[in-house]
């Protein structure tokens, strides 16, 4: 099953030119994924939303997501992209999907992404979903990074990325309320000894869904 590390290098909405305004770091597991997209000039949520990511096809790499949670509120608009692999090892994504400086109009787009190493390791990535309080929370892990994102029933959406950094997690970004943390609650209170797939579970007093839990 996928365990991957995505961050963007570029996107460009046909016919405009390439740029990179955001810190965008995607965590894949399994079905399912948390993608966290950063403005680099504020700090602010770009783009943050979370789901299931399906495989159309294998050659070439055709992926569907189907967002639960969407910042922009384009839950209803599953995404579709074709992906390229090029000369240097990134990967070059193809396909359409609303633009928000654009109306939300259905516009197409290229996007380049890198990878990061997800090295081995006996502890899994996982993604967990909140069974429980207000809205919709996904928690993500995947090696060195850590994602929460929070949608409430008023729409109102939270996010925080940290990092483990010489063995110490950082806090890199965080939007909103004050969501579970491993710079707060220590890598303890995740841990996903005994979690089983699908199964549910309690972590700092709430209960979440483990929907991915695989092995890098």
């Amino acid at each position: 099953m996928v365990v991957q590390l995505s961050y963007r290098k570029s996107l460009r909405w046909i016919p405009g030119e390439p740029s990179e305004p955001t810190s965008t770091l995607v965590l894949d597991v399994g079905d399912y994924f948390v993608d966290l997209r950063i403005l680099k000039a504020d700090a602010s949520i770009d783009w943050a939303m979370a789901g299931k990511r399906t495989i159309l096809s294998s050659s070439p790499l055709k992926c569907q997501w189907s967002k639960e949670i969407c910042s922009q509120n384009t839950e209803a608009h599953d995404d579709i992209g074709e992906f390229e692999d090029l000369p240097n090892g990134d990967a070059l994504e193809k396909g359409s999907m609303p633009n928000p400086d654009n109306n939300d109009e259905v516009q197409a787009y290229e996007e380049v992404w890198g990878s990061l190493e997800v090295p081995s390791s006996d502890q899994p990535a996982w993604i967990l979903r909140s069974k429980d309080g207000n809205g919709v929370t996904y928690v993500g892990k995947v090696g060195d990074w850590f994602q929460v994102l929070r949608k409430k029933e008023d729409g109102t959406f939270s996010v925080l990325r940290d990092e483990k950094v010489n063995g110490e997690w950082v806090k890199r970004y965080a939007v909103g309320e004050e969501l579970p943390s491993m710079t707060s609650s220590g890598e303890e209170a995740f841990s996903p000894k005994g979690w089983q797939q699908d199964k549910d579970i309690r972590v700092g007093g709430a209960t979440y869904t483990v929907y991915a839990l695989e092995k890098a």
